[in-house]
C-alpha cells in the first residue's frame, strides 16, 4: 500500500497494533514497539488513541520484582461488524464484535444470481444476524465478492458504510490474522472450491496488483487447448482443480451436487477406498504441477490449503499434493515452502471481510 500522506502513516499504524492483538496474547507497549519496528512514544501515542476510542484496554500485568508492566488487551463487546460471503450457492453474513468473536452467523441459499436478487440476499442474512443481537449498533458492513459488482447496489440499501473486496483477499487475510499464516511473511493461500484461487503475502503485506485482481491463478493456463473453462478459455488450472473437476473424476453423483459429491469422496479417502484414493491422486497431479508453477514465481515459505474443497478433503489433500509440487517446483524454492491445511476453514471470508470492515470505517 503506497503511504500517500501523514494520515495514511497513522492509519496504518493503528491497523498494525491492532492486528498484533488478534492472536489473543497480552502486551506491554515496549512489546509493541519491539516487534512493529516503531519507538516506544509513537506506540504510545497510538494506544492512547486506540484506549480512548474503547478498542484497547489496560491490565496488570505480573510482577517480577518491582512495578509491574502495565499490559494490552482487545476490549471485546463495542462496535459491531458483519462479514458476508457470497459463494455461489449461499450468502452468509456473521457478526463480530470489535475483538473479532463472532456473534451470530445466518446462512441463506441463493435461488437467483443476478445482482439485484443477491443484494436481497446479502440484506436478508445481514438482518438475520441483527436481530440475535442487540447490544449495539452495527458500524460497518464487509461483503467478499468475486468482484465488485454489487457496490452501488448495496451502498444504496445499507444505513452503514460497505467495503467489498475479493473473497480471496478476505480469506488471506483470514489466515494472517487468525490462522496458519501468522507470524508469516511469505504465504500462498491456496482456495479450491467451484473456483480456484491464489492469495498472496509478500513480505508481510497482502498483494493486490494494479487492479486488485492479483491471485487469479485459477485462469493461468495449464494446457493449451486443454478442457473449458466456466471464463470462456480453454486449458485454465481452475478446469482441472476445481470443484467440478474432481467431480468428474470420481464419476460420482449429479454435476450440480458439487458439495454433497466431494464429501462423499473424502468420506471414502478417510476409508482408505481405492478407487477414492486414487481419484485424489489423479486431482494432485495437475493440482500440484499447477502449484509449483506458483512456487517458482513466487517463493513462498508457506503454501496454506484453505476453500471448502481443502476443508473436505483434509490432510490426505496435502499429502497427496505435496510430493508433485516437490517433483516440479526448482529444489531450492520447494525446499523453503511448508505445506499445510488451513486452519480458519470455518468461512474466513465472513471473518476476513469484518476485519477489512472494521478497519476501513472505524480505524480513521
Amino acid at each position: 500500500m503506497r503511504l500517500k500522506h501523514s494520515g495514511d502513516l497513522r492509519r496504518a499504524h493503528r491497523v498494525e497494533v491492532m492486528r498484533s492483538f488478534y492472536g489473543g496474547e497480552p502486551r506491554t507497549r515496549l512489546e509493541l514497539a519491539n516487534q512493529l519496528g516503531l519507538s516506544v512514544a509513537t506506540i504510545g501515542t497510538i494506544v492512547g488513541e486506540l484506549t480512548k476510542a474503547g478498542f484497547l484496554k489496560e491490565t496488570a500485568g505480573p510482577r517480577t520484582g518491582g512495578r509491574p508492566a502495565t499490559q494490552l488487551t482487545l476490549r471485546g463487546g463495542g462496535s459491531l461488524v458483519v462479514g458476508v460471503d457470497v459463494a455461489e450457492t449461499h450468502v452468509t453474513a456473521e457478526l463480530f464484535d470489535q475483538a473479532m468473536a463472532r456473534l451470530a452467523r445466518k446462512r441463506v441459499p441463493v435461488e437467483e444470481n443476478a445482482p439485484e436478487a443477491v443484494v436481497e440476499h446479502v440484506l436478508t442474512a445481514v438482518a438475520a444476524v441483527r436481530q440475535q443481537v442487540y447490544e449495539a449498533p452495527i458500524r460497518a458492513i464487509g461483503v467478499g465478492v468475486p468482484e465488485p459488482r454489487l457496490r452501488a447496489l448495496l451502498e444504496r440499501r445499507c444505513d452503514v458504510p460497505v467495503v467489498l473486496d475479493h473473497l480471496l483477499k478476505a480469506i488471506t487475510l483470514a489466515e494472517q490474522m487468525f490462522g496458519a499464516a501468522r507470524d508469516q511473511d511469505d504465504v500462498i493461500v491456496v482456495s479450491l472450491g467451484t473456483g480456484v484461487g491464489l492469495g498472496v503475502l509478500a513480505d508481510g503485506r497482502l498483494l493486490r496488483g494494479a487492479t486488485n485482481s492479483a491471485g487469479e491463478w485459477g485462469h493461468t493456463v495449464l494446457h493449451d487447448g486443454g478442457e473449458p473453462c466456466r471464463c470462456g478459455g480453454r486449458g485454465c488450472v481452475e478446469a482441472y482443480v476445481g470443484a467440478g473437476a474432481l467431480v468428474r473424476l470420481a464419476g460420482d453423483g449429479p454435476p450440480g451436487d458439487l458439495e454433497a459429491t466431494v464429501a462423499r469422496l473424502a468420506g471414502a479417502v478417510r476409508r482408505g477406498d481405492s478407487a477414492a484414493l486414487e481419484t485424489l491422486a489423479r486431482y494432485a497431479r495437475p493440482l500440484g504441477l499447477a502449484l509449483a508453477n506458483a512456487v517458482n514465481v513466487l517463493n513462498p515459505g508457506l503454501i496454506v490449503f484453505g476453500g471448502w474443497v481443502s476443508a473436505a478433503l483434509g490432510e490426505p489433500l496435502v499429502s497427496a499434493v505435496t510430493p508433485v509440487i516437490k517433483e516440479y517446483a526448482l529444489a531450492t524454492a520447494f525446499e523453503a515452502a511448508t505445506t499445510v491445511l488451513g486452519r480458519h476453514l470455518d468461512n474466513p471470508v465472513s471473518l476476513g471481510m469484518a476485519v477489512l470492515a472494521f478497519e476501513t470505517h472505524l480505524l480513521d
